[in-house]
């Protein structure tokens, strides 16, 4: 079944802009047919009732829990290529809410002038991956920050992923079981050449917790998906 987000008024789902372009004109929908439409974290069973002007009708409220129960914010440092969107993507089929890309003194990469560009680009596969798997919301992209930005962030807690934590293959995952439903969490991936140290001092004095990712040292990209999927199988179990 086909998911889209939109806004339900009054027992109509209204779809604008790139919804409404897919479902007419690419995917040829057809009256009758049944549909998913989600307006903030609720998602509803709605039948297409005419494509000239495009109605839809609600049918009921969807009963499904599709969300994770903490708040999960990924920060991760800007990479080379499709790197990030990559990120985008998967971690928000796992569960992630919201992500925070950041600059970093390793970051290789230039954003001068085409971060508005980007910012699209995020929030467009964001959008994506929501659909594909069938979230009741599309994750927020935030602008792109420093990482000194991040450090006074207040959040429930705040997770730094450290390759100086390798080979501890559990703390991630001591420290996942320990949250709590509705808590906000922030988890934090730096970029290919890892933290430089004074960076690492500072999230110590900001009350980061340091954590592994397990036995071997991850790509960057790696590393987000990796701590996502525990952090979210956590919340889920």
């Amino acid at each position: 079944m086909q998911h889209y987000f939109g806004t339900i008024v009054n027992g109509k789902a209204i779809l604008t802009g790139d919804q409404v372009h897919h479902l007419v004109d690419v995917r040829r929908g057809e009256v009758g047919e049944k549909i998913e439409v989600s307006e903030e974290k609720e998602s509803y069973l709605c039948e297409i009732l005419s494509l000239e002007p495009l109605e839809i009708s609600v049918l009921k409220k969807i009963e499904d829990k599709r969300e994770l129960d903490i708040d999960l914010t990924v920060a991760f440092a800007l990479l080379k290529g499709d790197k990030n969107e990559v990120i985008i993507l998967k971690c928000t089929e796992l569960g992630a809410s919201h992500f925070i890309p950041f600059i970093s003194k390793r970051c290789i990469v230039n954003v001068q002038d085409k971060s508005e560009k980007k910012q699209a680009r995020f929030e467009k596969i964001a959008q994506e991956g929501a659909k594909q798997c069938r979230r009741d919301m599309v994750p927020s992209i935030e602008p792109i920050c420093d990482f000194t930005d991040l450090l006074s962030l207040q959040y429930d807690v705040k997770l730094f992923a450290y390759e100086g934590e390798a080979g501890r293959n559990d703390s991630l995952w001591k420290e996942a079981v320990k949250l709590s439903k509705h808590q906000s969490v922030l988890f934090v991936v730096g970029p290919e050449g890892g933290f430089e140290h004074d960076e690492v001092a500072l999230a110590s004095d900001y009350g980061f917790t340091f954590v592994g990712l397990g036995r071997r040292i991850l790509r960057a990209e790696t590393a987000a998906i990796y701590g996502t999927t525990i952090l979210g199988a956590a919340s889920e179990e």
